[in-house]
């Protein structure tokens, strides 16, 4: 009798599904194809790793249209106890899961004590100082040099000074986008279809311009919304008022950016990464390995180096209605 040549699953893909089957039968079963899919994307050398971080029972997963993280404001001081995390996540968006599930790492022990604000990686610093120095120094030189290239994109893509036609006229738009008097929403239309804005946009939109850098610098682009505004742009990044609620925000989006490329195994953007903002990458990796290690021995984590721990008031901590990473 002829066998059938049938493929067996990977024992860490039915690893990952049994996880996701053991936090809501519900969901598993509506969502079965996105979850497989998300298994499947994640890079055969971490898989292991996720499922690790998955099976932690204060691991909280639900479904919804936008993913982001809810972490638990009170936190083990001293990295002895978990703390509860929800992630909220579209089953369809391997990365996105990925990008939140780097939060849930990166808060493990609470908000207050998340581990990129508090282990101590190199030289007496954690990863947010360092990123906070490197950044702090180079984000105008970071910001020219992917705005060059978006600007080389456009050109060449529509024709010379398209650019100049986008970014100029871009203020005019987003006025139009909040206005709501018809004559001066008219008078604004008529100005951005005469000097070739509306035919720039368009062509932008539908040759995606935009793509590569989307693809090459999210990490660095998410920062830089931190000061920059982003809208109209194209551009991956959170609204500038995300980042006014805290300012740890922008290494924590650091850090869950990376995270999601090193598990998606994207050599790519690491790559990236690695040329414009050195420090701060070789300070991820060194936090990374110690995360990593950590959870795949079943080490505790209280013999880590850890800056001192401060309690926070009232006020400070009845900050989660509005937090969302």
């Amino acid at each position: 009798m002829e066998q059938l040549n049938i493929q067996p699953i990977h024992t860490d893909v039915q690893q990952f599904m049994a996880v996701f089957k053991k936090k809501g039968k519900l969901y598993y079963r509506w969502h079965y194809s996105g979850i497989r899919k998300m298994a499947k994307e994640v890079s055969p050398a971490y898989r292991d790793f996720v499922n690790k971080v998955l099976s932690n029972g204060k691991l909280k997963i639900k479904p919804t249209a936008r993913g982001y993280c809810l972490p638990n404001f009170a936190c083990s001081s001293n990295l002895s106890k978990r703390m509860e995390t929800t992630i909220y996540i579209d089953y369809c968006d391997g990365r996105t899961f990925l990008h939140e599930l780097g939060h849930s790492i990166d808060f493990l022990f609470g908000l207050p004590r998340a581990l990129s604000c508090n282990v101590i990686v190199q030289d007496g610093k954690t990863l947010r100082e360092i990123f906070d120095e490197e950044f702090k120094e180079h984000h105008q030189e970071l910001r020219e040099f992917i705005m060059n290239e978006y600007r080389s994109n456009i050109n060449s893509n529509i024709h010379a000074g398209a650019y100049d036609i986008f970014i100029n006229n871009m203020p005019k738009y987003l006025e139009l986008c909040k206005c709501e008097d018809k004559k001066q929403r008219k008078k604004l239309q008529d100005e951005l279809y005469k000097c070739g804005f509306v035919e720039v946009y368009y062509q932008i939109a539908t040759k995606n311009c935009f793509s590569i850098l989307n693809k090459k610098y999210i990490a660095i682009l998410d920062a830089l919304s931190a000061i920059y505004p982003i809208d109209g742009l194209f551009l991956l990044g959170h609204e500038k008022e995300y980042y006014e609620l805290d300012e740890k925000h922008p290494v924590y989006e650091f850090f869950a950016n990376v995270c999601a490329d090193k598990l998606l195994g994207n050599q790519y953007r690491y790559d990236q990464l690695i040329k414009l903002m050195p420090k701060s990458f070789n300070a991820f990796e060194r936090l990374f390995v110690l995360i990593y290690d950590h959870i795949q021995n079943n080490k505790r984590f209280t013999n880590l180096s850890l800056i001192p721990y401060e309690e926070k008031d009232e006020e400070e901590v009845e900050q989660k209605e509005e937090y969302q990473a």
